[in-house]
């Protein structure tokens, strides 16, 4: 899991608490309902800024929404499963097949065998969109998992 404090997104992956003891609630004076509370199983930041590849403002806003309206933690966790998290996929697949999108320098150069540098280049969106793919692969069969993006 790679990190990055400049990044305007962050993708966390959730389940179900899955306490192995019982505990009270003092309020209610009854046992608290595990699966009532969320636990975080995973969690990455994109390096830069996926929405800054985009071209197309109209595409960039659908984009957004796409991801962070329908993922924030507000909605439900049943209703932020993977299989809605696949459907991201299919816009950002929709984005790139348009040519609404581009090649980006990095902050960070690399260097070559004689001592130079260069500047390393990246589609911030299809980066993306590959973690999306792999986070969807990789979860698809967790039991009640969720995900939440800010």
């Amino acid at each position: 899991m790679s990190s990055n404090s400049s990044s305007p997104l962050k993708v966390v992956l959730w389940q179900p608490c899955r306490w192995g003891k019982k505990y009270l609630d003092t309020n209610t004076n009854a046992l608290v309902e595990p699966t009532f509370y969320q636990e975080e199983i995973y969690s990455w930041e994109p390096f830069g800024d996926p929405f800054g590849s985009v071209t197309s403002s109209e595409q960039t806003q659908r984009l957004r929404e796409e991801l962070i309206e329908k993922f924030t933690l507000v909605i439900k966790p049943e209703k932020r499963g993977i299989d809605q998290f696949k459907q991201v996929i299919q816009v950002i697949d929709e984005i790139l097949s348009n040519n609404e999108s581009s090649w980006s320098d990095l902050e960070e150069l690399g260097r070559l065998s004689n001592s130079d540098s260069v500047n390393l280049r990246q589609h911030q969106l299809l980066a993306l969109r590959q973690h999306i793919q792999w986070v969807c692969d990789t979860f698809v069969n967790v039991p009640d998992v969720n995900v939440s993006l800010h």
